[in-house]
């Protein structure tokens, strides 16, 4: 199977500069996950109900990792905090 290439929007990275170093290491590393497999096995990937585009959410501990994919690249839209998940899905409808 082919690597996918991870891409941060500039939202995602202004994200991720708000966190401190440890949980961005944290997240980052959860994130490289996805690099061989966009759809692993588990309780990590859910799809996002509700929208029209195909959304997906990663959970690393209290944090969530909401992408898209699109052809071998994973487009990081957001990382957030589990608390501030449920605004940021109303906004995708």
């Amino acid at each position: 199977m082919d690597n996918f290439e991870i891409i941060l929007s500039l939202r995602a990275v202004k994200d991720l500069d708000g966190f401190s170093d440890r949980i961005c290491t944290k997240i980052t590393t959860g994130m490289n996950v996805l690099k061989e497999n966009p759809f692993p096995k588990g309780k990590l990937i859910r799809k996002i109900k509700g929208t029209n585009a195909d959304f997906y959410r990663l959970r690393i501990d209290k944090y969530r990792v909401f992408y898209m994919i699109e052809g071998n690249e994973i487009v990081v839209l957001r990382v957030l905090s589990k608390k501030d998940v449920a605004k940021f899905i109303k906004k995708l409808n």
